[in-house]
């Protein structure tokens, strides 16, 4: 074989000895041909013709697809998502080796979802505003995930004169007021409006995205590439087999009961604070309660060698593009970047687990925030806040702030107030703290007046 120059797309083609090779140009009309790849003498066949690439986007393609492999995709987050709300698209499934682990783990998968075990996240405290219980979430890594999500929160401003002191200890104080849906509102009869508009649109793209990728992919003979595209779908249909993909529900009692406070931090001497208020049956199965799934799974252990598999190849694939360090590398880099792209920017957590309370379980949500300049002035605005705070019930407190002769002072000028404000003890009044009781009045009754008479998920 004597390879000979041609003036043509895909470079050099390769042509017997015996061939007569005239001075003239030679016009070759070539359907399917055979191409030199950019490294080596190995060949394979394509449709499409793609150019060379540079040698220093050669290297880069070396390391690429495993760096971004490790480094973008939180597969964690993704197995928690996915054991919860099933929202997961099957496209957005390259799995690291870390999330290999979780996914073959044979931890009980049906009391809690991935990140609410308590081996993989941290403790939120919760203080019951009734009888002053202090228990750790059930849901921590759900309950975190839906509180830093909600983008439409009411800021309450605090106009009081202690705002301004340089010694003043700021404190903000979310609170999350929750409403039953109506009864037989939840969406179960409109499939489409289960899911937002969001991920029904960053799904569409993404099935768009991948099916022209796999068509380029297979025409441009980029078949490492290819075999790691078409791997995606069917990894996540055998995760939806071993992992489900109904979304878990609340286990929710409706019972009539007065509404109840339920204060919620990440530390006892944290500066953010948050306060549930609702029936106490529904916090309960928010911030209490395991996360049941409805139904059980599949033969999970019988798909489990399946899953390694699948993983394996992944692996096989990405790590192989590398050793080519020719475009199979770029178009797994490329996908791998999509699915990180989609999992953090076009359908974030937050909004996942936003759709699931308000979706799935037709709950409903407002969020209040203010910021107060010492934690007696938020205690005093919680005081105000609670239904049983009429009734003595302070015990909640004892947590944040030690049972002392200061704190009954201050606990027992609190309580006056609430019952008469006309009646002002002289004494009470001469205190450091009376100006942050009356900051935290002040600010209570803001926020409680901003709370909605009346909001109903709407059949």
């Amino acid at each position: 074989m004597v390879p000979y120059n041609i003036a043509f797309k895909a470079s050099t083609i390769y042509l017997p000895t015996s061939f007569n090779v005239n001075t003239n140009p030679v016009e070759v009309q070539v359907q399917s041909h055979w191409v030199n790849t950019a490294r080596g003498n190995r060949m394979q066949p394509q449709f499409l013709g793609l150019p060379d690439i540079p040698l220093w986007t050669q290297q880069l393609a070396g390391i690429l697809p495993f760096s971004a492999l490790i480094e973008f995709i939180d597969v964690g987050a993704k197995i928690h998502l996915y054991e919860l709300t099933g929202r997961i698209p099957l496209w957005n499934w390259p799995i690291t080796p870390a999330g290999a682990r979780l996914l073959l783990s044979s931890e009980n998968i049906h009391d809690a979802c991935c990140l609410d075990r308590p081996s993989r996240s941290a403790i939120l405290h919760c203080i019951d505003g009734k009888f002053g219980d202090l228990y750790p979430c059930n849901s921590p890594a759900t309950t975190r995930l839906y509180l830093s999500g909600e983008s439409d929160v009411h800021y309450i401003p605090n106009e009081s004169s202690n705002m301004t002191a340089m010694a003043a200890r700021r404190q903000k104080l979310t609170v999350v007021h929750f409403t039953p849906g109506v009864a037989g509102s939840a969406h179960g009869s409109r499939p489409f409006a289960l899911h937002s508009l969001r991920y029904w649109i960053g799904r569409t793209i993404g099935w768009l995205f991948w099916i022209t990728l796999t068509i380029v992919a297979l025409f441009c003979g980029q078949y490492y590439a290819l075999a790691y595209y078409l791997l995606m779908p069917i990894t996540g249909l055998v995760v939806r087999a071993t992992h489900g993909f109904e979304a878990r529900q609340l286990m929710y009692l409706d019972h009539p009961a007065p509404d109840r406070l339920v204060v919620v931090t990440n530390s006892l001497n944290a500066s953010e604070w948050w306060a549930f208020y609702g029936k106490p049956g529904l916090i309960n199965a928010i911030l209490n309660k395991p996360l049941y799934r409805s139904t059980k799974t599949p033969a999970p252990k019988t798909l489990k060698w399946l899953t390694q598999l699948l993983i394996i190849s992944q692996w096989v694939f990405a790590i192989g593009s590398c050793a080519l360090q020719n475009w199979n590398a770029l178009f797994i880099s490329l996908w791998i970047v999509l699915c990180a792209l989609e999992s953090a920017y076009g359908y974030p957590p937050e909004n996942n687990v936003h759709d699931w309370l308000s979706h799935d379980c037709n709950v409903v949500t407002n969020q209040y925030q203010a910021e107060f300049s010492s934690r007696r002035a938020m205690l005093s605005a919680l005081v105000y806040l609670s239904p049983d705070s009429r009734d003595g019930c302070t015990k909640w407190i004892d947590p944040i702030l030690a049972d002392a002769e200061d704190r009954r002072e201050w606990e027992a000028a609190i309580l006056s107030h609430l019952k008469d404000e006309s009646k002002v003890d002289n004494i009470a009044k001469s205190k450091y703290w009376w100006k942050f009781i009356l900051e935290g009045m002040e600010m209570g009754k803001k926020l409680k007046a901003s709370f909605p008479v009346q909001r109903q998920i709407e059949a």
